[in-house]
């Protein structure tokens, strides 16, 4: 049947199809089926299909399981359904400038393509779920200069190559379950009340900028450590958004405020950065994990602690108090006038209790850091006698001599048995200068004790 044949058949009132092969263009005018309520195309092949200016609020136009060469043009129509469902093939579908009560998009297998909507109405619920778009992109601008009308959408257990939203206003219903991303996506300055983004993938780069989250908005389980790429800038969460149990490559938040609680607990990362956002009343980060740590800026790790803090997550804000002067300590340089004297005692912090994480590291330093200013200092207080290491009477002299060196209030010579004080000066500084990094180690071993107290 050629493209004519088929147009006098709908002329005549025949609604349903099934089977055909149009390898002409297609071309349908409002003139063409405007006492129709259904249009049905099953199972059809189409070289190129284009509908223009059809006004029909009653009308649905359906093609199921229909293979298209060519482009879909549907200009300035106003319908109330248009369904595309289990698509074979498809190169671009172009819905511009129309107004519909629902639109849905699915495919039977995997398609290469472009699927736009622009400048387009939709009163009540776009329907993407199952539409497997390996290559192309899926366009959706469905700005409503009118009235700001909000439509809902569902994206579920859907895979798209590449999806750019913008300016769209979404209504209580908007899903995204198990959607996967295969390549990038960009959602600008759109609006969203209840948005579900539970385990999707989000690819390599998502963007959210300019947006407004109003209600409830959900994150929890997205998954890919490995590429994705996360990015919200420029946005208002008003209500309680949650990012629980995701995984991402990269979380960037930048320029951003979020009015009530939002939580980030048991999120893995490998980077993450915050840059100007505002915890309204406060954030939850309880055991979050960043992988390379080492490549945080100091900011974003001060937020996360601080906000540990208000929490009184006592144990993971120790730990990000240890990042955070790791940071601090890779910042500084070794030059006198800016910085030596900060980075030293970092050094010290460092070396002892890799910052107060390890209470045995700080034994260690305590002992071996001890001992050998202590071995020096024995050396040095005989050095003009020659000591037979044969005899035990020297060994014990040695070792209890440094149990008592190891005493920071004791400033007797050790290695006397009567309490008299060194008489060498170049002793004596040797002697404090142990005390001090044995004091020193002491007080980083006690801290690291302390560090879970309350």
């Amino acid at each position: 049947m050629d493209s004519q044949e088929l147009l006098n058949k709908i002329k005549t009132g025949k609604y349903e199809y099934d089977g055909l092969s149009i390898s002409e263009n297609l071309e349908l005018f409002n003139a063409d089926i405007k006492t129709l309520d259904n249009l049905i195309f099953k199972n059809c092949y189409f070289k190129e299909v284009a509908i223009y200016e059809i006004k029909n609020a009653f009308l649905t136009i359906k093609f199921h399981n229909c293979t298209f060469d060519g482009e879909i043009k549907i200009i300035r129509c106003s319908i109330h359904d248009l369904q595309f469902s289990s698509l074979e093939k498809i190169k671009k579908i172009n819905i511009n400038y129309g107004k519909f009560e629902t639109i849905s998009i699915n495919s039977s297998n995997p398609i290469d393509g472009d699927i736009e909507i622009n400048e387009a109405i939709i009163n009540g619920h776009l329907d993407c779920s199952n539409l497997f778009l390996k290559k192309g992109q899926f366009t959706l601008n469905v700005r409503d200069k009118a009235n700001g009308a909000t439509f809902n959408t569902s994206f579920d257990n859907s895979t798209i190559n590449m999806l750019n939203f913008s300016f769209c206003k979404f209504g209580e219903k908007v899903n995204f379950k198990n959607f996967k991303l295969i390549s990038s996506s960009i959602f600008d300055s759109c609006e969203f009340k209840n948005i579900k983004f539970k385990e999707a993938d989000f690819g390599n780069d998502c963007l959210f900028n300019n947006c407004l989250f109003e209600k409830n908005t959900s994150f929890q389980n997205s998954k890919n450590i490995i590429g994705t790429h996360l990015l919200i800038k420029n946005s208002l969460f008003l209500s309680f958004p949650h990012f629980n149990e995701s995984e991402f490559n990269h979380l960037e938040i930048l320029h951003t405020v979020f009015e009530k609680k939002v939580s980030f607990d048991s999120i893995k990362v490998n980077t993450i950065n915050f840059n100007q956002v505002t915890f309204n009343q406060g954030a939850y980060f309880d055991d979050i994990l960043i992988k390379k740590i080492n490549n945080c800026n100091r900011k974003t790790i001060r937020l996360i602690k601080q906000e540990l803090q208000k929490a009184e997550n006592k144990i993971d804000f120790n730990r990000f108090r240890a990042y955070e002067l790791a940071a601090h300590y890779e910042e500084l340089n070794w030059k006198w006038n800016s910085g030596f004297i900060d980075k030293s005692i970092l050094y010290l912090t460092k070396i002892s209790t890799d910052f107060g994480n390890s209470w045995r590291r700080a034994l260690g330093f305590t002992l071996i850091s001890g001992f050998s200013i202590y071995l020096l200092f024995y050396i040095f207080e005989n050095i003009d006698y020659q000591i037979d290491t044969l005899n035990l009477d020297n060994w014990a002299r040695l070792f209890s001599g440094f149990f008592r060196f190891l005493l920071v209030t004791d400033f007797y010579n050790p290695l006397e048995t009567d309490r008299v004080y060194l008489t060498n000066p170049f002793s004596w500084l040797i002697f404090i200068f142990g005390k001090i990094f044995i004091a020193f180690g002491i007080y980083e071993m006690i801290q690291s004790f302390r560090k879970f107290k309350a």
